[in-house]
Formats: C-alpha cells, sequence, structure tokens
C-alpha cells in the first residue's frame, strides 16, 4: 500500500467544496490529448506549490497566542502552472495549547481566478531544555486548490523537524513524506483521478527579535511513485 492511499480519500473530501462547472472561476489549460501520465506530472507539480511548508523552527507560538505571517517562495517557472507558483501566501497561526499550534493558509491568485486554502496542527514532541539538546515536532498538513473549473488538486504532508536554538538564532532541519491528488473535470476529457507520492528533507534558520520572526529554508525533494 501507498503511504498516503489512506490519504486521498480525505483530499477528495475536499473536492466536494470546491466549485465546478459554471460556477468555478478561472481554469487550467487542460489540452484534449492530455494523457494519464501528463496528468501525473501536473499533480506532482501543483502538489509542490500546495503544500503547506513549516517554513521555521519547531517553537511553537504559545498557548493563546495568534501569529500572522507572510510566505514567499519560489520555484522555476512552468508552461502549466505560470504565475501560480509567484504570489504570496497568508498564514495565521494560534496557539491551541503550550505545545501545540493549529494553523491555516492561503493565497489567490486575482489575474487567474484561482488559488487555495490550507490547514496544519503543529505539536511539539520534544522541547529543549538543560537535558535536550534540541527541540522535536511533527506536524500533518492539508490544502485544497480553489477555483479552477475543469481541475481539482490537493496536498496532504506530515512533516517531522527538529531545531535547536543559539540566542535569537534557531537553525532547523526535517524531513516529511507527501501526497497529491487531482481530479480533472474537463468536458473534453475522461482521465480517471490521479495519485504521487514525494519524499522530501528541508533545513533552514528562524531568527527572532522581539515579535518578529523571519526564516529562510531550502528543500530537496524526490518523488517516490
Amino acid at each position: 500500500m501507498k503511504p498516503f492511499s489512506t490519504v486521498i480519500g480525505a483530499l477528495a473530501l475536499l473536492a466536494t467544496l470546491v466549485p465546478t462547472g459554471a460556477n468555478a472561476q478561472g481554469a487550467f489549460d487542460l489540452r484534449p490529448d492530455l494523457t494519464k501520465a501528463q496528468l501525473e506530472e501536473l499533480t506532482t507539480e501543483l502538489g509542490s506549490v500546495l503544500r503547506f511548508r513549516q517554513l521555521g523552527d519547531t517553537t511553537p507560538v504559545g498557548r493563546g497566542n495568534v501569529d500572522i505571517s507572510a510566505l514567499f517562495g519560489n520555484r522555476p517557472a512552468t508552461e502549466r502552472l505560470g504565475r501560480f507558483i509567484a504570489f504570496p501566501r497568508i498564514v495565521a497561526r494560534f496557539g491551541a495549547s503550550d505545545r501545540v499550534d493549529v494553523g491555516a493558509w492561503g493565497g489567490f491568485e486575482p489575474d487567474a481566478n484561482y488559488g487555495f486554502a490550507g490547514f496544519d496542527t503543529k505539536i511539539m514532541l520534544l522541547a529543549q531544555g538543560p537535558r535536550r539538546p534540541v527541540s522535536i515536532s511533527i506536524r500533518p498538513s492539508i490544502t485544497s486548490l480553489i477555483g479552477p473549473a475543469n481541475l481539482w488538486a490537493g496536498n496532504a504532508s506530515i512533516d517531522l523537524a527538529v531545531s535547536r536554538s543559539f540566542g535569537a538564532f534557531s537553525p532547523y532541519a526535517g524531513v516529511a513524506t507527501s501526497g497529491s491528488a487531482a481530479m480533472e473535470r474537463s468536458k473534453d476529457l475522461d482521465l480517471d483521478p490521479v495519485a504521487v507520492d514525494e519524499s522530501l528533507s528541508y533545513a533552514g534558520v528562524s531568527y527572532r527579535w522581539r515579535a518578529v520572526v523571519a526564516s529562510a529554508e531550502v528543500e530537496k525533494g524526490a518523488r517516490v511513485s
């Protein structure tokens, strides 16, 4: 069984919340001769964009606290995605407890009339202390594409990250398993839904100054199915 076979059903539920047909805005350019292999390639590209990245160390925001941030990312542009990969994302986090954050994020491309929305939960498993040199967290997340009349796509990921604070700086590293699914809704196509899995590793550093936190991160991934 593939690592994310049990998650695809949850992603499919999100698809029912996305407008279809004439009620939806915008559309991807799905050619009538699109093959299943090409749809899988598009799903891989979309999954990388839709994945709700941690972009920060393992430190939670704290019980009752709220954090609002903007996320900017960059990856090589593709003909199919175009500006989709360029616009900023807004992230909001709430401290449900001293060890658990719940978050939501989203973005919208006005010129193309599509965007996405997602949710995550970050759970600190181990907190850095006198007898614990590092902090460790686990973070499940899920995101759905919103808007296109002819395509739905979603991503679900689980991250495991470790970090250590040195004053204002907190370097961190992590690994993740990520599953993406897509379903075409074009009247000119009749392709089965597709799903792809990916393994990822990443590293970055966060800098804290009073209430301001800035983070930078690099990522490397490999498709596994």
